[in-house]
């Protein structure tokens, strides 16, 4: 009787998981708890509260924006749990990807995983746009940007040297090592935190409150604290999301952690509740302070300051922005670099971008090649259209990191959990509970998706309405029905985790459908830039990815050891 094993087909190929690593990794260890902070506050620090937030209280929320950013935080601190409760888990290098890769399979990973990257790719040009912005208007008086117009013939319309020049600067920091990343945020994180509460100070004394709701907007007669209306509030938390995005940051540099599974969620959690306050503060701030159409697209905060001849605050503040947004920046390319390493470390993307040099220990080709990407970015298009490009991909990686948990703490991921004594009767009912766990969590997607979409696209007439209770029953009973019938998993129950999500599987299917409809209620741009992320992911996989797998490669190397074993097994025999 052979062994009869066969490579991975196809379909298996599609579906099969990865296996955490156990902490090896050619990168070094050395970031502590206090690090691991100031790398999400830099990260998330920069252009959301310099640049992002002017623009969203200008155009989308108004005086209300405030209210966005703590509908956002809401959202936003559904999927800290989330991060944390897997951040907990493993030692490899983290990431929605990652994880994604642990529960949904391979497929769903590579789709993830371009989400992160060209989240990520468009963030750092944008940042590096918006810093060129307010250096050559508050510091140098426009002299570069008037020199690219005599200059530059059309076709070259978007092309900003300053940009360019942060961005290879961005290059050499990260090519230095983490740990020069490291200790220049904690530097510039100081100087962030003292020109936030300099204008915050300012606004606060020297505002009125007349401008939260009297305020009338000279274009098209807008006024009230949510002159936008709710839809204004709805659509500025799915672009204040962006805000958000270095909690990815932070679980991307889980192999250069000493103490991956206790400091991460320590860490996710410390950034996010300190960068929560700070955007609300600053947003109400801000709208406080001045009539909110005042307020001018990415150099919102000194601008106002100017206006009103605040001198001293406004160098400070400048200063502030000038440093955050070039801090956020450099944690932006460390963070794709990271994600792109782990990409390409499992055999998804091209070798050469996981290759570390031995005297650095950074991923140089990785390095380079993100740098470039952003610089194209950068040349292709402008501050505008890059800011409405942001969130989506934020949003769609939350999604799948709320699912990834949902899977991984139930029998689902731990096809393992009877295989001691299994007898027919036990092996039954394992596979009993994954079928009942798999259609009920069918049973909860489905009207999830519909119910956001219902909420995002459709008037609330009395059938639409009933169309929603119904299918926010079935969702709840999903939720219900699995916490009651499907036990959790043996590691959610030994106390080995370090964080363990509270109110599972509520928690998390909440989080997908509050960010489903945030992302919904981004601008076309960003959902257009989506299905590119989606279309680009799939042809790399099919072609590249599939074939170059190192799960594939491993089954296959086991494969190829079996065949053997049963070649042996029947010499032995015959002789």
């Amino acid at each position: 009787m052979g062994y009869n094993f066969n490579p991975p087909g196809l379909l298996e190929r599609m579906f099969q998981v990865k296996k955490d690593t156990g902490g090896k990794t050619e990168l070094k260890r050395c970031l502590t708890l206090f690090p691991l902070i100031i790398q999400g506050l830099a990260h998330m620090l920069g252009a959301g509260i310099f640049v992002i937030t002017p623009s969203i209280v200008q155009s989308t929320a108004g005086p209300a924006t405030c209210v966005s950013y703590i509908l956002s935080g809401l959202a936003a601190a559904l999927s800290v749990i989330c991060y944390s409760d897997l951040a907990s888990r493993y030692t490899c290098t983290g990431s929605a990807y990652v994880y994604t890769y642990f529960s949904l399979g391979e497929i769903a990973a590579a789709v993830s995983g371009f989400f992160l990257i060209g989240e990520l790719i468009i963030q750092a040009p944008m940042l590096t746009l918006g810093l060129s912005d307010n250096i050559d208007t508050f510091l140098i008086n426009g002299t570069v940007g008037a020199w690219e117009k005599s200059h530059f013939p059309d076709w070259m319309l978007h092309t900003d040297l300053l940009a360019i020049g942060i961005m290879l600067i961005f290059m050499v920091v990260n090519m230095v090592g983490i740990k020069a990343v490291s200790f220049l945020n904690i530097a510039i994180a100081v100087v962030s935190l003292i020109s936030l509460v300099v204008f915050n100070g300012v606004a606060l004394v020297k505002g009125d409150v007349e401008n939260l709701y009297k305020t009338v907007s000279p274009t098209d007669g807008r006024t009230g604290f949510a002159p936008f209306g709710f839809k204004g509030i709805v659509t500025g938390a799915g672009t204040a999301f962006f805000a958000f995005v270095g909690l990815e940051s932070v679980v991307t540099l889980a192999e250069e952690s000493v103490n991956p599974k206790r400091d991460l969620p320590r860490a996710t959690f410390g950034s996010f509740l300190i960068v929560l306050l700070l955007y609300v503060m600053t947003a109400f701030s801000m709208a406080y302070f001045e009539p909110w159409h005042e307020l001018g697209g990415n150099t919102g905060l000194i601008g106002s300051l100017k206006r009103r001849g605040f001198v001293v605050p406004q160098y400070i503040v400048t200063a502030g922005l000038m440093f955050t947004v070039f801090s956020c920046g450099l944690c932006t390319l460390t963070t794709v670099v990271r994600v792109v390493y782990s990409v390409a470390e499992d055999g998804l993307l091209f070798a050469f971008l996981s290759k570390v040099d031995k005297r650095t220990q950074i991923p140089l080709w990785n390095v380079l090649v993100c740098s470039v990407l952003g610089i194209l970015g950068s040349i292709v298009y402008d501050f505008d259209t890059l800011s409405h490009m942001i969130s989506g991909g934020t949003l769609s990686v939350f999604v799948v990191t709320a699912i990834a948990v949902m899977i991984l703490s139930y029998d689902l991921s731990d096809p393992e959990a009877d295989d001691t004594e299994e007898t027919p009767l036990t092996a039954q009912r394992t596979r009993t509970r994954k079928q009942l766990f798999a259609i009920l969590m069918c049973v909860f997607l489905v009207p999830t998706i519909i119910l956001a979409v219902l909420g995002a696209f459709l008037d609330q007439s009395a059938p639409v309405i009933a169309a929603e209770v119904i299918l926010s029953i079935l969702m709840l009973t999903s939720l219900v029905l699995i916490h009651l019938k499907i036990p959790l998993n043996r590691e959610e129950t030994d106390g080995t985790l370090s964080f363990r999500s509270p109110g599972k599987p509520f928690v998390q299917g909440f989080s997908v459908l509050i960010n489903l409809v945030l992302l919904l209620h981004l601008e076309a741009n960003a959902l257009k830039q989506l299905a590119i992320y989606v279309i680009v992911g799939l042809i790399v996989y099919f072609g590249y990815g599939i074939f170059f797998s190192k799960v594939t490669a491993k089954k296959q190397e086991q494969s190829t050891k079996n065949v053997s074993l049963e070649e042996s097994y029947a010499e032995t025999s015959v002789t």
